[in-house]
């Protein structure tokens, strides 16, 4: 009984260290963990009231919003609360279970799954695995208490927390069927009945949950990956402590059923209701991922929502390190150990408070700019977190507009003077309208542009950059457009590797030479007005063959020691080849960079090809 106490304290301790923990990351991060989807899931719930529709959002997910809407109300970081709220609730049960598996790892276990890195990271956003995480093991909670219809109805409502909830519903339904609980089954089907009745009298479609179903069923946008994509993301998951008694766990307990296998054996119930539900999720989500379905990105957050469960199986092997050492303190210090180094390593791997990005610092700067010109014109936008630094409401459609329904000609959709701001990320992926359909439309008008001064890879293979447009009649030439122009003087004079091919000079790039030389360009040479492209371009030729990246056409922005930009093309020569190539490599970066930097532009002949380089000239704009 004393024990219980010290143990109810302890937990107690941990969980409002853990809370005052998270709240001073919530005042002291500069954006939130999930980014652009965070932000519309909270616009999705701030805005529930306002708009009722909104609250069987399909993609907002319909019991998120309805219990997170009072939340937001007051605001992004009282969103956030509800969830450090709901992820203190399941750590309560994560304790309660472990308590009824094996009380003596019940504590470790909280630890673990509070410090699991995902799920750490979860705990104050607007993202819906902290409530999937509690709604499945509340489920589990009444299944253990033999509360069998309370647990069917409380994981019938799974789906509308996130959709892949629906996997659990099978592995539910067979531990239903040993335990001779059949009625239980039906109420299984009590949420979706729920909101296809509530959905009827909003949408006049008693199927909206089919037919209004937000995710592609087919190829995804977002490509797909490996199938052991997860497996190998573990330790940004789990954390390797957490892994050293998930794993043991895990086989230990599959072990001790099959020593004793009997099929209504309440052990292996217990196995398929907590084991097999996050395995069966896991496995599901490596799926999908792996054939490139069901808009997957591979996210590893949203393992978030089994986290507790994996850690109840990590119950198992925490049982296995008492049964196999006598020694009871020896054991405390070993997991007092993996716990300590569960929160170290966290810590250790994860920067907090967490800092704006670079290309959260773009967003921001080009709302700020919008707020600065003081524009009421209404807004078409592709990523949400724009909309959100605008302050502005996205649901009313007189102020502002997502995506655009014209993708050929975008200006179609819009009246003279809209402002359309279009993002290497949101804008070709999700938005499905690609920069040369807007740089094409003779009625939008650039009035600004927002480049990272480091090149940033977004999906798709798209470098990062911000462009705001506004609808007019005739669209003006940019003016006051300068260009410098220089190239690399080839003189027999000035370098005995210039020689004569077909009575004209040409650089002869020898096997024994690593770079070209370089043309270098300084940037306070240049007028620096918003945006720099440059080109660099090659006529050249070569006696033996040059494979993909063994000769490398190069642009490089650097500052000292700094590399602001790096872009590269690889030049190829086949046995086939006769005449002289042309190859150019190009890239844009923003003019307010220090005017100690320098543009360096040269070939790199990583493999020692043997090539003659007959032009190399460089231009660089300044607009």
């Amino acid at each position: 009984m004393e024990s219980n106490k010290i143990e109810k304290r302890l937990l107690y301790f941990f969980l409002s260290t853990l809370i005052l923990l998270q709240l001073l990351l919530l005042i002291f991060n500069e954006k939130a963990f999930g980014g652009a989807d965070s932000i519309s899931h909270f616009q999705i719930a701030r805005f529930a009231f306002k708009y009722p529709r909104l609250f069987l959002d399909h993609w907002g997910k319909p019991v998120y919003t309805t219990l997170s809407a009072s939340f937001a109300l007051f605001g992004f970081k009282s969103a956030q609360v509800f969830n450090l709220v709901v992820a203190v609730l399941t750590l309560i049960f994560v304790f309660k279970i472990s308590k009824l598996i094996f009380p003596s790892g019940a504590i470790f276990t909280v630890v673990l799954t509070a410090f699991a890195p995902i799920y750490f990271l979860l705990m104050i956003t607007c993202l819906t695995e902290v409530l999937f995480s509690f709604t499945l093991i509340f489920s589990v909670y009444l299944f253990m208490k033999n509360r069998f219809i309370f647990s069917a109805i409380v994981l019938s409502f799974i789906p509308f927390v996130r959709m892949e909830g629906i996997v659990l519903m099978p592995v539910f339904a067979l531990a239903f069927l040993l335990k001779r609980s059949y009625f239980s089954i039906l109420f299984l089907s009590v949420g979706t009945l729920f909101y296809s009745i509530v959905g009827y009298f909003a949408f006049n479609d008693f199927l909206w949950i089919i037919n209004r179903f937000p995710y592609p069923k087919g190829e995804s946008v977002y490509g797909s990956g490996e199938l052991f994509h997860f497996i190998k993301k573990s330790n940004y998951i789990f954390g390797i402590p957490f892994l050293l008694v998930l794993v043991p766990g895990l086989i230990s307990w599959t072990v001790e059923i099959l020593k004793k296998f009997k099929i209504r054996n309440e052990n292996f119930i217990l196995f398929i209701v907590i084991t097999g539900s996050w395995l069966t999720y896991f496995a599901a989500h490596s799926f999908v991922w792996w054939k490139g379905m069901g808009g997957s990105l591979g996210l590893i957050r949203v393992m978030g929502g089994v986290i507790p469960l994996a850690a109840l199986t990590g119950v198992k092997g925490i049982q296995f390190l008492f049964e196999r050492i006598n020694k009871g303190n020896l054991v405390f210090a070993i997991l007092s150990f993996i716990a300590v180094a569960q929160i170290f390593l966290f810590f250790n791997q994860n920067h907090l408070p967490l800092k704006a990005g670079r290309i959260d610092k773009l967003i921001i700067k080009s709302a700020d700019f919008l707020k600065q010109k003081g524009q009421n014109e209404k807004i078409y936008y592709f990523n949400p977190e724009l909309i959100f630094h605008l302050n502005l409401d996205p649901y009313d459609k007189t102020k502002s507009n997502w995506g655009i329904g014209d993708k050929l000609q975008p200006s179609n959709s819009m009246d003279f003077g809209d402002i359309l701001i279009w993002d290497a990320h949101f804008g070709p992926n999700e938005g499905r309208v690609s920069f040369e359909s807007i740089e094409n439309d003779s009625h939008l008008q650039k009035i600004k542009s927002f480049f990272p001064v480091q090149k940033i890879k977004v999906l798709g293979g798209y470098d990062y950059a911000i462009h705001i447009y506004k609808k007019v009649k005739n669209r003006k030439a940019i003016s006051g457009s300068d260009t410098f122009l220089r190239e690399l003087e080839i003189n027999p004079a000035k370098s005995k590797q210039v020689i004569s091919i077909d009575g004209e000079n040409v650089f002869e790039l020898q096997n024994s030479s690593e770079y070209s030389p370089s043309i270098v360009v300084y940037v306070d040479e240049l007028l620096q007005k918003e945006i720099f492209k440059a080109e660099l371009q090659i006529q050249y030729k070569s006696d033996e063959t040059i494979k993909n990246k063994d000769v490398l056409l190069v642009i490089s922005v650097e500052n000292g020691k700094e590399n602001l930009r790096y872009e590269v093309q690889p030049l190829e020569w086949n046995v086939d080849d006769k005449e002289w190539k042309t190859v150019s490599v190009h890239t844009r970066f923003p003019a307010n960079i220090p005017k100690s930097a320098i543009v360096k532009m040269y070939v790199w002949n990583r493999n020692n090809r043997h090539m003659f380089i007959k032009k190399l000239h460089s231009k660089i704009t300044s607009y």
